[in-house]
């Protein structure tokens, strides 16, 4: 047995070219198909026809596009392999775009992802990938690109403001000093350079600080002397439970998933901590990448819990489902608790607890006491309604029903004006259709961002500034639906295949059928002996 001999220097007498070394169902080859449907116009008309020539943009967006559909968001990395990696080779046409042009690219047609994204979400619904008959809702969040260490609160950025209005004036007393002394003129420059660079971070600082005063109005008292913000990153809110770690400057990313395809609908970054006002943006976005249907179903957990969105849902007859995060707090059930099994359980009363007539518009308590209405009180987001007990002593549940700071010794109950449409979604939630969904929920919308973070490693941004984070996370949704939108295209063409095969198979079978009829009445007959 001998080797078969090679030569790295050989000559090929033809000649190669890219398309013959990425085999014929490469990702690569689909990404680029895919990008040639993308209506590209208001990329294009970017470019001027004036000055040097330019990567193509086509030929850019499709090799960042792979990009992320490959996990790779580093300039640096993506120009490493666009000269060793033959698929990016492909993606780049060979033409081994360097790093500071995929980074001048991607940051100045950012605001063009969102467009992008919509127009492939519905290329999706026209190839017919999913129904998109039912959609999970979800957060999560990403950590912004910075460092903790360059958080700082009031006093620390008044410190720092402080120090550097004592360098500042330790300059200007050398400054003068050089000009009395009449010292060389390069060294009086460099001493008002130094002074400019000390004014312009103090400027920064200032700047800082009144972002962060501004952000404390919105807070709780008690949360706002440890607020902080990044110095380099001041649109990033601090934010808890980032991945497991305690904390830090971090975007809250929202998705909308189909539950059939897993593909992403809509997205959308946020600087809010919490989702309690992201469902109503979410379902908007729904209806204008896909149109509106009337039969769509919607899930969510109960971070999306909040009247205002239950009481749209609710108005405009959709078919949504929110986990209830504070069910102790509904009275949607038609009798009180009864004493006996308070007793048992040994705890104190809840809303819950308690019954609400809505025909006499008070409430009733497990002893059997009533809580009528006393007046309305209207805030800036809601508006309540106040019930009390008129005499809740010698009542055999006071310790349990009132609270150690109950100065007035009775049990009120604020209802808001909206807690019917919670008492509503708390009915809903009782049946097993709606525990299913909720159920197939978490199996939906969570393994994305499982995907996105720990397939994809897209765990933090790379850009700064919440419009560049916007245009990023699209990025990263849309390398996710790539790979979505690949493997159905792989699977109906595996389909059509085995449609195919079937086919001839079944025309071969045909065939040999009729062949056989005709074979055994045409044959000639055997002469018989005489």
């Amino acid at each position: 047995m001998g080797f078969i001999p090679y030569d790295r220097n050989q000559i090929d007498l033809l000649g190669y070219c890219l398309d013959d070394f990425v085999p014929g169902d490469a990702k690569c080859r689909y990404v680029v198909e895919l990008v040639n449907r993308l209506d590209l116009t208001s990329l294009i008309e970017r470019y001027s026809t004036q000055g040097a020539d330019s990567f193509d943009p086509v030929l850019m967006l499709a090799t960042w596009f792979f990009s992320y559909s490959e996990g790779e968001s580093s300039t640096r990395r993506i120009e490493e392999k666009c000269y060793r990696d033959t698929h990016y080779m492909y993606m780049s046409a060979n033409l081994r775009p360097d790093h500071t042009s995929l980074s001048r690219f991607r940051k100045t047609h950012l605001d063009l992802m969102s467009d992008y994204f919509v127009q492939l979400v519905q290329m999706a619904q026209a190839d017919g990938v999913s129904d998109f008959k039912e959609i999970s809702t979800d957060g999560s969040k990403f950590q912004a690109s910075c460092s903790s260490k360059q958080n700082k609160s009031s006093d620390a950025l008044q410190k720092k403001i402080d120090a550097i209005r004592s360098d500042i004036d330790a300059y200007m007393a050398r400054c003068d000093l050089a000009e009395i002394n009449d010292l060389d003129e390069d060294d009086i420059k460099s001493i008002r350079e130094k002074i400019k660079q000390l004014e312009a971070k103090e400027q920064l600082l200032k700047e800082r600080q009144d972002q962060l005063e501004e952000r404390k109005k919105e807070l709780k008292p008690e949360s706002r002397d440890k607020h902080t913000i990044n110095l380099v990153e001041p649109d990033a809110p601090m934010m808890s439970k980032i991945d497991g770690a305690k904390g830090g400057a971090a975007y809250n990313c929202q998705v909308s998933v189909d539950v059939d395809s897993y593909l992403i609908l809509a997205n959308d970054t946020v600087q809010d901590r919490n989702d309690k006002n992201q469902f109503l943006p979410q379902f908007e976005m729904i209806n204008n990448n896909l149109g509106y249907d009337p039969h769509r179903k919607y899930n969510s957990d109960s971070g999306y819990f909040n009247l205002e969105p239950l009481e749209y849902i609710f108005e405009n007859n959709i078919d949504a489902v929110f986990n209830d995060p504070s069910p102790q707090m509904r009275s949607s059930h038609t009798s009180v608790t009864p004493i006996t099994e308070l007793v048992e359980q040994d705890r104190k009363l809840t809303r819950s607890d308690f019954r609400y007539d809505s025909d006499g518009n008070y409430y009733e308590c497990p002893a059997g006491r009533k809580l009528p209405f006393v007046r309305r009180k209207k805030e800036t987001k809601s508006c309540y309604d106040l019930y009390r007990c008129d005499n809740c002593e010698g009542c055999s549940l006071q310790e349990k029903c009132l609270g150690k700071r109950n100065a007035s010794k009775c049990r009120n109950i604020r209802r808001d004006t909206r807690e019917p449409y919670a008492e509503r979604m708390s009915d809903i939630l009782k049946s097993e259709n709606a525990k299913e969904r909720l159920k197939h929920r978490a199996m939906t919308v969570e393994p994305v961002f499982g995907n996105l973070k720990e397939n994809l490693g897209f765990r933090r941004f790379h850009l700064r500034g919440l419009s560049q984070v916007k245009g990023e996370f699209n990025l990263m949704c849309i390398g996710h639906n790539i790979n979505i939108l690949f493997k159905c295209a792989k699977k109906r063409a595996h389909q059509a295949i085995e449609a195919k095969v079937k086919v001839e198979k079944l025309f071969l079978n045909i065939f040999d059928s009729c062949f056989s009829i005709i074979f055994t009445n045409f044959r000639p007959k055997q002469a018989t002996a005489g």
